[in-house]
């Protein structure tokens, strides 16, 4: 490998795993569960990308934020029990980890998901060993990808922006890559970037996408 980098930041949903049916599924039980509106395919859809509490927000905006906190514990109890593990890396994702440990790569995670969700997913598929830290939400209010980001890159004492790089499948991880100044790898078989701005369009650190993880290689 040509090694462009010395830090790659991963995000979890739709980069790493493979999670798309496990929160749809865990999303419409919740809402059958509590006997809330129903929402389209399409709203539920939405669903993949930001955090759910923010989509919570803007399909039940009438709801109180403890109402929308005790959704989100539903949501997030049901999904731990019933979901969680049934997510799968995505084809040719273990052999880009093994190729970039091989090469001296660091490598972490920032992600959304809450770290009680990220242990025992990473631990049951045997992909912890491969990471030098792994970042994820905790239980404080108004934690964002960049703040997720920034810890992740503290971790690995890495000083030089410009040899980390943050692959993700969303406008969020974009958002977080512009606002830390960093080099950006965009996959696009999970979420899909929906509305990007000007300013994310043309970031001037957009090192391309990718349709397959396994390409992920050629470019860092």
């Amino acid at each position: 490998m040509n090694k462009k980098f010395d830090l790659i930041l991963f995000d979890l949903d739709g980069t790493l795993f493979d999670t798309t049916d496990t929160i749809l599924n865990s999303i419409e039980a919740t809402i059958k569960l509590l006997g809330l509106r129903e929402l389209t395919k399409e709203e539920v859809g939405s669903f993949i990308g930001p955090p759910v509490v923010t989509s919570l927000k803007k399909f039940y905006p009438y709801m109180s934020d403890e109402e929308i906190d005790n959704v989100c514990k539903e949501y997030r109890k049901y999904y731990i029990d019933n979901e969680l593990l049934k997510a799968e890396l995505f084809p040719g994702m273990l052999e880009v980890l093994k190729e970039l440990k091989a090469n001296n790569y660091k490598i972490a995670l920032a992600t959304y998901k809450l770290m009680r969700c990220v242990t025992p997913l990473f631990d049951d598929k045997d992909v912890t060993k491969y990471f030098d830290t792994l970042r994820g939400s905790t239980s404080e209010i108004g934690m964002t990808k960049t703040d997720i980001m920034k810890l992740a890159i503290s971790d690995c004492n890495i000083t030089d922006m410009d040899k980390v790089c943050m692959i993700g499948d969303t406008e969020h991880d974009l958002r977080g890559a512009i606002n830390c100044n960093l080099p950006f790898l965009g996959v696009t078989y999970g979420a899909g970037f929906k509305g990007l701005t000007d300013e994310e369009k043309n970031y001037s650190k957009l090192i391309g996408m990718v349709d397959r993880a396994i390409d992920i290689l050629d470019k860092v």
